[in-house]
Formats: C-alpha cells, structure tokens, sequence
C-alpha cells in the first residue's frame, strides 16, 4: 500500500502543485514541507485537511487508492472454488 506522503506527493504532481505553493498554505518552510513529502515528518489531521483544500481533492483519497493505481498483496492466494 502507498504510504500518505507518497500519495500525497502523486496528487500534487498530478493536479501541477508546486511545493512551495503548499508550504506557503501549511505556513512551513521549503524544507519544513520537504519532510512531509519525504515521510520525515508525520502529517496531522489539521495539515492533511489544508493540503487536501490546497489541492481539491477530498482527504480520503490521501488513503485511498484508485482505479489506476498499483496495489500489491503479500502472503499466498488461495482461489476459492
């Protein structure tokens, strides 16, 4: 599974947001947002909800994957007749 960050990181790609834009709406520094896109620094609640603002998209989809997105499974698969 895509850690928050990551997924955070591929939306704010995806939709052309700069870092600098999103570090400006969180009132943290370059490097400050830095470590939140790196998975240095843990996100609160009250920083994903101005993120997910900042980029238009529902905090959700921080956790979700989507249609496109990889997901891997560990362990055996067992097909059930």
């Amino acid at each position: 599974m895509i850690a928050v960050h990551e997924r955070i990181e591929q939306i704010r790609v995806d939709r052309g947001v700069t870092k600098s834009y999103l570090a400006k709406k969180l009132g943290i520094t370059a490097m400050g947002y830095h470590h939140l896109a790196t998975g240095r620094s843990p996100i609160s609640t009250d920083r994903l909800q101005i993120i997910a603002e900042a980029l238009e998209v529902d905090p959700r989809d921080f956790f979700c994957p989507k249609p496109n997105d990889s997901v891997s499974f560990e362990g055996d698969i067992q097909l059930l007749a």
